[in-house]
């Protein structure tokens, strides 16, 4: 968020919002919480305020909720059956302990199904560890009212670009690459470095260790491979997805369709 230009960015997990977040990074100069990854909460538990939907948001920070209806708003969203698969490999790398190519296909659909449990439970706060499977458009729309402003396709990280820039007063805000599963080049450095990363987040200021975190995983980290999965393409899978998502689908294709316009 950024109180000098009157914008915000809506960080919506697994839609490129890490590589936006490290562009617009130097223009933020509102409340150094959303830089925090999770912390405990007194009221709602654990939370990562990175990822924030817009429900949350509005009991956690009000005033924040405020600026988002009077400042510039603007968020990326991605086609969900491609982001469900990309949210299982980031709980598999976060959570098990194991790279999505480890996993063999008894796993990942247990994986799966340990998931929509849990999402059809309809909790109140989603946990960090499913918070990359929340609904993309709990960020963008509250009570059925749509109040980020501008919504792009990830394909089109280039139209966000250029209305940042405008904003800033440049022709184009370079944003990095984005929609790319990441691997450790060297897996048996995972547990260090996550372990160095906790730790440098309680002693580095937020906007430097958010710096030096995106430094280091272009530096130890490659992209992942996409072979194919038939899980992915089972009937229950699809339907479940198709219908859980269905407010994002329909936001995503007309995001995508104003987009070629």
């Amino acid at each position: 968020m950024s109180d000098r230009y009157r914008f915000v960015f809506i960080h919506v997990p697994k839609c490129a919002g890490t590589s936006v977040r490290a562009a617009v990074l130097p223009f933020h100069d509102a409340d150094s919480r959303f830089l925090k990854e999770v912390e405990r909460h007194p009221d709602f538990g654990d939370i990562d305020f990175r990822h924030l939907p817009l429900a949350l948001l509005r009991e956690i920070d009000p005033d924040a909720f405020e600026k988002l209806k009077t400042y510039d708003s603007f968020a990326l969203l991605r086609d969900p059956f491609q982001r469900f698969r990309s949210a299982l490999a980031q709980r598999a790398k976060m959570y098990l302990g194991k790279e999505f190519a480890q996993l063999d296909q008894s796993d990942i659909r247990a994986e799966i199904g340990r998931v929509f449990d849990y999402l059809q439970a309809e909790p109140r706060v989603i946990k960090p560890e499913f918070i990359h499977f929340s609904r993309q458009s709990d960020f963008v729309a509250i009570d059925g009212t749509q109040l980020v402003r501008h919504l792009y396709p990830i394909e089109r990280l280039d139209l966000l670009g250029a209305a940042l820039g405008r904003l800033i007063g440049t022709d184009d805000l370079p944003i990095g690459h984005a929609n790319e599963t990441m691997v450790f080049r060297h897996p048996q450095l995972k547990a260090l470095l996550r372990s160095s990363s906790s730790a440098a987040r309680w002693l580095l200021p937020g906007a430097v260790h958010e710096a030096l975190r995106v430094h280091t995983r272009r530096k130890l980290m490659k992209p992942g491979g996409t072979a194919p999965l038939p899980m992915f393409d089972d009937v229950s899978v699809q339907a479940f997805i198709s219908s859980y998502y269905s407010a994002d689908i329909t936001l995503y294709k007309a995001a995508s369709a104003k987009a070629t316009t």
